[in-house]
């Protein structure tokens, strides 16, 4: 596989790493269909086995709050791609876009999923429009400045809480239930995403944000078009971003899953808010160096089909796990070990990959990703522009 892509082409390492992201994002988002404490914040560390609390900390660590940055950093990268295609008609075009995908994501968050981040994006990405000829210093200096912008309004918050006061658990429990019919799951997830959306949109837009204008500064430099950063490159941002990045995650997520008080949870949440772009960014060097490697055509094989419905694979994960989880269907929330759901986890994103792949041998999108080409009516020639969210 060639390095170098016309300005026209797909470029293979960009759907491996949406991919990617989509893994990680299904493994964070899962734990609000398997465990209602998620929402209720009713989790008593004394009360889990040391396996089961293992498994929070290492998802804590190693996932939360990291690959939907990616994602992010992905929709970013795409918008310009996709900017460039359309020409003259960018603005109508990326508006007429972003309008199809904050209605999908409201209907989305209504019947499957009520943490959906589709209207976030919709939302966060007008102000990426709005940007419009801004450099790519500009950009960046934005990403950071969002961010730490975040970061200190968390700690500010933590501040004025009291250290020993009542833990999440304390908290009313959410709409959401454990057991449901049909009809009352349908209700009680719309009456949850109207609870939880004010605070998807107000703290995860922002973030979003900054990772878009990231995304868009890393694509107007020209990284990955035409060409992947030399491997020299890529090792020293492995090195330089995973460990400290990791360790601040560490930290953050000790502080999660055992520490008391109303501030721990929220000193978690801003120093998770600091790290994480680093250990977004760490990954994703990792991976292009994995796809440089011998192992790179068979990673490739399974990130880049899923990656390339990104889409259509996120709103497909919702329905899955509403039917494994839900009153839809085998209503099992609350009812599975932590361990067994990540294998949960890995069995569905496997058949996705597997499904993925047989689609597009035999069609060049997927149907959301189709819809939303349709809706915005202006259809790139096969193989070009950026699918999915």
């Amino acid at each position: 596989m060639s390095d170098s892509m016309t300005a026209g082409s797909r470029v293979a390492q960009v759907d491996a790493l949406r991919g990617f992201a989509l893994l990680g994002i299904l493994m964070v988002n899962v734990w609000f269909f398997a465990d209602s404490s998620q929402l209720t914040g009713g989790r008593d560390p004394s009360a889990a086995s040391p396996v089961d609390l293992g498994i929070r900390f290492a998802v804590a660590t190693f996932f939360e709050g990291k690959f939907y940055l990616l994602f992010s950093l992905l929709f970013g990268y795409g918008s310009v791609v996709l900017a460039a295609a359309a020409g003259e008609d960018r603005t109508r075009l990326m508006t007429r876009r972003l309008v199809a995908l904050g209605i999908l994501g409201v209907a989305h968050g209504l019947t499957l999923f009520y943490g959906d981040i589709l209207l976030t994006y919709a939302l966060a990405g007008t102000i990426l429009v709005a940007a419009g000829p801004a450099g790519p210093r500009a950009r960046l200096g934005l990403a950071v400045g969002i961010t730490l912008g975040m970061a200190l309004l968390l700690v500010a918050v933590a501040a004025l809480l009291p250290i020993g006061g009542p833990a999440a658990g304390d908290l009313p429990a959410m709409p959401i239930s454990p057991t449901a019919t049909p009809a009352e799951a349908l209700a009680a997830n719309a009456a949850t995403y109207g609870v939880v959306l004010p605070s998807v949109v107000f703290f995860q837009g922002p973030l979003a944000l900054a990772a878009f204008f990231a995304g868009s500064a890393l694509a107007l430099l020209g990284v990955l078009r035409p060409a992947v950063p030399p491997r020299s490159i890529l090792w020293r941002v492995v090195l330089l971003a995973l460990p400290l990045g990791l360790a601040g995650a560490a930290y953050a997520a000790y502080l999660d899953v055992w520490g008391g008080g109303s501030a721990a949870p929220v000193l978690a949440t801003a120093l998770s808010v600091v790290t994480s772009p680093l250990v977004t960014v760490g990954y994703a060097a990792a991976l292009l160096l994995v796809l440089g490697s011998r192992a790179g055509r068979v990673v490739t094989a399974v990130l880049a089909p899923t990656g390339r419905l990104s889409l259509s694979n996120y709103v497909a994960q919702s329905v899955v796990l509403c039917l494994v989880f839900t009153g839809y269907g085998l209503d099992l929330m609350d009812r599975l070990p932590p361990a067994v759901v990540v294998v949960v986890v890995v069995v569905l994103f496997a058949g996705q990959a597997a499904a993925s792949s047989l689609l597009l041998s035999r069609y060049r999108t997927g149907p959301l990703e189709w819809t939303l080409r349709h809706i915005v009516r202006r259809v790139p020639r096969k193989g070009s522009g950026p699918d999915g969210a």
